[in-house]
C-alpha cells in the first residue's frame, strides 16, 4: 500500500502491470503518475480521490475501463489521452469540467456515462475517439470547446441542454453519424464551422 501511495503522489519509477488498486485515503494522483504504463490493464480509484493530475494515465495503451469516483472535482489535461484500449468511462456528478484533451485519441472508447454535473467540455476533450457513440455528459454541458468531438465518427445524439450557450470551432467536425440535432434558443455563440463535415446532418442546426 505504501508503494502505491508513493506512486500516486510522485509517479512510477518502474513498470506497473495488471490490476492496480489506489488505496483509500489518497486524494490526488499526481501529474504523469501512471503515464505510459503499457502493462496497466485496470485501475481501481479510491472514494477519497478529489484530483487527477495532467497526463496522469496518458498512453496506458492496455487500460480498458475507468470509473471516476464520486467526489472527484478535477481532471487534468490529457489525463487519459491515447489510452487506446479504453472502452468505457463513468463520470461522477461532482466533476464539472472535462478538461482539454482528457480522453483524446482513445480510439476504442465507445461509451461515456454519467456526468450530470458537467457544464464544460473543453477543447479536444474527446477528439479522435472514432468509436464513441454515446457521451452522456453532452446532455448537460453548457459550453463545448473547439474540436471537442473532432472526428468522432460514430457519435449519436439529438438534443443539447436547454441552457447551452457556446459551441466552439470544429467542435463536431466529421461527426458523420449525426443526423438530427436540435439547438436550444439559449445559445449565444455557435461557430459557423462547428459541424463542418457532418455530411448526414439535417438542416436543424
Amino acid at each position: 500500500m505504501d508503494a502505491m501511495l508513493d506512486i500516486a503522489v510522485r509517479g512510477c519509477s518502474g513498470e506497473v502491470a495488471g490490476h492496480v488498486v489506489v488505496p483509500e485515503g489518497v486524494t490526488a494522483i499526481g501529474d504523469g503518475a501512471f503515464a505510459r504504463q503499457k502493462g496497466l490493464v485496470s485501475v481501481e480509484l479510491p472514494s477519497t480521490l478529489v484530483s487527477i493530475g495532467e497526463e496522469a494515465f496518458i498512453g496506458c495503451s492496455l487500460l480498458e475501463r475507468v470509473v471516476l469516483p464520486e467526489g472527484l472535482t478535477e481532471l487534468g489535461k490529457r489525463a487519459f489521452r491515447n489510452c487506446t484500449s479504453l472502452v468505457s468511462v463513468s463520470v461522477p456528478a461532482t466533476l464539472e469540467v472535462i478538461s482539454d484533451g482528457a480522453f483524446s485519441q482513445c480510439s476504442r472508447l465507445e461509451v461515456v456515462t454519467g456526468g450530470a454535473g458537467v457544464y464544460g467540455i473543453c477543447p479536444t476533450a474527446f477528439a479522435g475517439c472514432k468509436k464513441l457513440r454515446d457521451c452522456e455528459p453532452l446532455r448537460y454541458a453548457l459550453d463545448i470547446g473547439e474540436q471537442a468531438f473532432n472526428w468522432c465518427n460514430n457519435l449519436e445524439f439529438s438534443r443539447f441542454a436547454e441552457e447551452m450557450v457556446y459551441i466552439g470551432e470544429y467542435a463536431f467536425r466529421h461527426c458523420t453519424s449525426l443526423r438530427d440535432v436540435k439547438l436550444p434558443a439559449s445559445i449565444d455563440y455557435l461557430s459557423e464551422n462547428a459541424f463542418d463535415g457532418c455530411e448526414n446532418l439535417l438542416d436543424n442546426v
